[in-house]
């Protein structure tokens, strides 16, 4: 049997830019509101297996079951914060490393493309107006 290596450090990463950090939080974000609808989803599958027409009240009414409904979407939301369930986390970490490659491969652009060029013939308005100009005459 061969012992236990002990793990050793990874390097330590470069400082995230701005832009990663922003990156990062909309993937939190975004995560966090996946969770919510999924956790969502379960608790109104949960309460749609409790009979509606056996209440205090009697049948359950239109406006009750849209109150049950927001109900339910708040709770998830609020369930899906807490980051108890874990599905962000693990979206998260899915995602991370392929947000961050993203967001540091921004091409660079030469300062000499980013300026549209004219050319000289045209850059000046009465040049587009003059006869033969290639409009067409009627």
């Amino acid at each position: 049997m061969d012992p236990i290596k002990p793990v050793t450090p990874a390097a330590p990463a470069a400082p995230l830019t701005a832009a990663q950090q922003a990156a990062l939080k909309k993937l939190h974000d975004a995560a966090t509101q996946l969770e919510g609808v999924f956790v969502g989803m379960l608790f109104k599958e949960m309460q749609s297996t409790v009979p509606s027409d056996d209440g205090i009240f009697g049948k359950e009414s239109n406006a009750e079951s849209m109150w049950r409904d927001m109900l339910s979407d708040q709770q998830a939301n609020e369930a899906a914060k807490t980051g108890s369930f874990g599905i962000a986390k693990m979206v998260e970490s899915q995602l991370r490393n392929q947000v961050l490659a993203d967001t540091s491969a921004v091409p660079q652009v030469p300062g000499s493309l980013t300026t549209p060029t004219v050319p000289p013939a045209l850059s000046t308005p009465s040049a587009l107006l003059q006869p033969g100009s290639g409009e067409d005459e009627p």
